[in-house]
């Protein structure tokens, strides 16, 4: 699976970028960087890049830390820096695990398709590219994977299925615990307000 992906770039430029060494470990479709040898000049420019948390990312079953993420979009590779948490990635075609942890540099090439088991809820910086630029293609061009209309502005995210508004809410228990996204960010969950007490029925008896 995944096998019409480019593979992985040259060790020289993962090294330049990152400044991993002998201790990367790259694979075909993805790069894996500990955060020793993470360079400083990374993780300054990944500082900028929006930030993923896994506890807003569907999970099947709920809660448990685990899903499947296809790395398919209209990009060469998802540049990620891990600020928090642990998981193992599971690739889909039967290669090796790979655990990744807080400070760690993890390159995800085109192609590649991996089973998530996330151990301790995870933060991590991410930008997409295409070759050596920075691109933001990856977050346009959403189309209702029932549809077929773009919902590039508004959709849910439910497994590895993107829906529009409208063909969510037509299955919403099908659906349960889809995350809702904004040109392919998600869209923090609003805290519940608390409840106030009823009129006259705090504070002792009422004046007369």
């Amino acid at each position: 699976e995944g096998g019409g992906g480019p593979a992985a770039p040259p060790a020289a430029t993962m090294e330049a970028d990152v400044g991993g060494s002998a201790a990367a470990t790259v694979s075909k479709l993805i790069t894996h960087t500990p955060a020793a040898e993470v360079s400083a000049a990374f993780k300054e420019a990944a500082s900028a890049w929006p930030l993923w948390d896994s506890k807003t990312h569907p999970q099947k079953p709920k809660n448990s830390g685990k899903f499947r993420f296809d790395y398919n979009g209209s990009y060469d590779t998802e540049r990620v820096l891990i600020t928090s948490g642990s998981a193992t990635l599971f690739p889909t075609d039967g290669s090796a695990a790979v655990s990744i942890c807080g400070g760690d540099a993890v390159f995800f090439h085109k192609g590649f398709c991996c089973d998530w088991v996330v151990h301790e809820p995870m933060t991590k910086h991410f930008a997409y590219f295409v070759g050596e630029e920075e691109s933001s293609l990856a977050l346009a061009d959403i189309a209702c994977d029932e549809c077929g209309k773009d919902c590039t502005a508004e959709s849910y995210l439910s497994g590895e299925l993107d829906l529009c508004p409208k063909c969510f809410k037509a299955n919403e228990q099908k659906h349960a615990g889809a995350e809702k996204q904004r040109f392919g960010q998600p869209v923090p969950e609003p805290k519940p307000k608390g409840k106030r007490p009823a009129s006259g029925k705090a504070g002792g008896k009422k004046k007369k």
